[in-house]
């Protein structure tokens, strides 16, 4: 057991931040629940059973996927990445295979008793299944990068719309109590700067290419850049939307547009001078997440009942 925990605690340092993503993951699910509550007039607490729930459902989805990942990607790896973790021998297939089975157990178990929640649980799991099986057509997602996107990216508005659901369960809402007509665009202002961080780390300069198939490889490094930019300014074109209607603050739009202005220049950076060190183009599309992730954190957070701590 030593000796695996020892191993698993390379993969994670190397692979998947635990402290990074528990914290994002709070902070999502913290953003999802002061929305929900000052859409639905209902007191949030900033530590419950929900948020904590809720952090973990996004949290133990992620890790999930990412050790799926592994799995699924392991001939790529051994071929491209050799110095990873799995195919460098530093960790086992067996160490990964065995915590996926005990992350997808608890994610489950931790639903158990969250009502509906746990229907939907089930649902994101299963279709995370599909996606570890590249659903069963494998030869053509391996072929396209693009169909892999379209076919493995509704897993986040589908992480996020569980996040409501168990808001739903904890709150004493019916699910078709829940504001839906507002519930969509904002599950896709959350999604959109997801999508972005996707598209924005598998972008590189032009003599950062390799056999590994990037976005800018598909569409050229310009191309790239205008289609995840793109992304998120839709995002924050929905954020405009909200404001607008719902009166919200200034300091809302500011860190909105805080966020997209600093990614904007990450991007232009890159253009301008395309190389190695301008191409780390994921830091910019994370800065512009957290701040659409702060925006709605903040600004609901000051409208919403707060039921305490």
């Amino acid at each position: 057991m030593k000796a695996y925990l020892k191993r698993m605690r390379i993969y994670f340092a190397e692979m998947f931040s635990i402290p990074q993503h528990a914290l994002l993951a709070f902070l999502i699910y913290l953003s999802i629940a002061v929305f929900a509550g000052w859409v639905h007039k209902v007191g949030v607490t900033f530590v419950s059973w929900d948020s904590l729930l809720g952090a973990w459902s996004i949290f133990g989805l992620w890790l999930v996927l990412r050790l799926m990942d592994e799995l699924k990607d392991e001939d790529i790896d051994s071929e491209l990445f050799p110095h990873r973790p799995v195919p460098s021998g530093r960790v086992s297939k067996a160490d990964i295979q065995g915590t996926l089975a005990g992350a997808m157990l608890l994610y489950l178990s931790t639903h158990a008793l969250a009502g509906a929640a746990l229907w939907t649980a089930l649902f994101v799991l299963g279709y995370s299944v599909l996606m570890f099986k590249r659903f069963f057509a494998p030869e053509v997602l391996r072929q396209s990068l693009v169909i892999t996107l379209v076919t493995h990216n509704p897993i986040v508005p589908l992480m996020l719309a569980q996040c409501f659901v168990i808001f739903a369960v904890n709150h004493g809402l019916a699910l078709n109590e829940l504001r839906w007509g507002l519930i969509a665009p904002f599950i896709v202002m959350l999604w959109l700067p997801l999508l972005a961080w996707e598209l924005a780390r598998k972008i590189r300069s032009p003599e950062e290419e390799t056999a590994y198939v990037t976005y800018s490889r598909l569409f050229g490094h310009v191309g790239a850049v205008v289609l995840t930019g793109g992304v998120q300014t839709i995002a924050f074109c929905i954020g405009l939307y909200f404001c607008s209607r719902f009166s919200l603050s200034s300091a809302y739009l500011a860190i909105l547009a805080l966020g997209l202005g600093l990614t904007y220049l990450g991007y232009l950076r890159f253009l301008l001078h395309p190389s190695p060190q301008t191409a780390k183009l994921k830091y910019y599309a994370v800065a512009f997440l957290v701040s659409t992730e702060l925006a709605q954190l903040i600004e609901f957070g000051r409208l919403v009942s707060w039921a305490g701590v």
